[in-house]
């Protein structure tokens, strides 16, 4: 009931009996529609608070606030988000009242206003829990209920950021890989990810006013090898151990591998490979056919022969020395005709 209260006492505006939004018509750079508009929009939440219709009033008292801000509008926003149980928005809607306040020269919000908004700041202090967190990877990116994390100024010892202040998105590495975490309290869900670890969703229940310790550690991720060949039942070995043949798929840490495709009567595939966590790399291995040296083929040898032995038979032919003649036989009377 006091956050009713609040609301409806401040629709009178910080100093007069006019609507806050209405305090601002003297401004030469606004428009009067708009002044009305957000008038309008503001008495409409006024209206809408005496209901309890505190997310409809919210509604319009932050479009009222885009029309024309002004601490009053941002303090019953701060209000109604409190009333809703979003301790952790409306700590930085209280805050942000009392800032446009001192921007104002302190004369935007009485002082009552001022002293309660103070109060329901330690008030929200009081039930926001706390966690004190340790990441590994130190850069490893955590959200919480989907959506990343808010920085705030910073504490004694370690970063502060809050949770359920930004709009939804993925998670981003905080400033260390120790920080302190301000959330509601409640269930809430942390995801944790990072390139080359298996993500992590953990899910922690945090009591009002709770302070905890959370370490939270990312698994690295093995690298995928899969190697293939050109050849079927290629023979694939890495580092020097045969692994099967091609296609093989093999898990493997981090790292650089030798890797060697082999098949009888082909080239051989040979090359290094270098992985790093939870890549795939993949290798299609090209073996060429194996030619057989000149020295090595049949017909070479046959016709090599050939040509050996035709050599042989025409040396002879021509280094053979003449035949010697025989003597001349001349009969029984022993003639020899002797012819020139």
């Amino acid at each position: 009931m006091a956050a009713l209260l609040a609301v409806t006492s401040v629709s009178r505006g910080a100093r007069g009996d006019e609507p806050a939004p209405a305090a601002a018509e003297s401004s030469a750079t606004e428009s009067s529609a708009n002044v009305e508009e957000a008038r309008r929009l503001f008495m409409a939440g006024v209206a809408l608070v005496k209901k309890t219709a505190w997310a409809e009033a919210l509604a319009a008292f932050e479009r009222s606030a885009a029309l024309r801000p002004h601490p009053v509008t941002t303090f019953n926003v701060a209000a109604c988000q409190r009333a809703m149980g979003q301790y952790a928005r409306a700590r930085q809607t209280f805050s942000l009242a009392l800032q446009m306040d001192a921007d104002a020269g302190g004369e935007a919000l009485s002082g009552s206003i001022a002293a309660e908004i103070r109060g329901y700041i330690a008030e929200i202090d009081g039930l926001l829990a706390k966690a004190a967190i340790r990441l590994t990877p130190a850069d490893t990116a955590i959200a919480i209920d989907g959506r990343p994390l808010q920085r705030l100024p910073d504490g004694d010892a370690r970063p502060r950021l809050a949770a359920g202040l930004r709009s939804p998105g993925p998670g981003e590495p905080p400033p260390s890989g120790r920080f302190e975490v301000v959330l509601e309290p409640g269930v809430h869900v942390l995801t944790l990810s990072r390139p080359g670890y298996a993500d992590r969703v953990v899910r922690r229940t945090f009591a009002p006013g709770s302070s905890s310790s959370l370490e939270l550690d990312l698994d690295r991720l093995p690298a995928t090898l899969r190697i293939s060949a050109n050849r079927a039942r290629a023979a694939v070995s890495v580092d020097g151990i045969d692994v099967g043949v091609a296609p093989v798929e093999l898990t493997r840490p981090a790292g650089t591998y030798h890797v060697v495709v082999r098949k009888q009567g082909f080239i051989p595939y040979e090359t290094r490979v270098a992985v790093r966590p939870g890549e795939q790399a993949r290798l299609n291995a090209a073996l060429p056919e194996e030619r057989p040296l000149l020295l090595e083929r049949w017909w070479f040898w046959a016709a090599a022969g050939s040509v050996v032995t035709g050599a042989i038979l025409v040396t002879y032919a021509a280094t053979r020395p003449d035949p010697e003649r025989p003597p001349l036989n001349g009969g029984g009377l022993d003639w020899v005709i002797e012819v020139k």
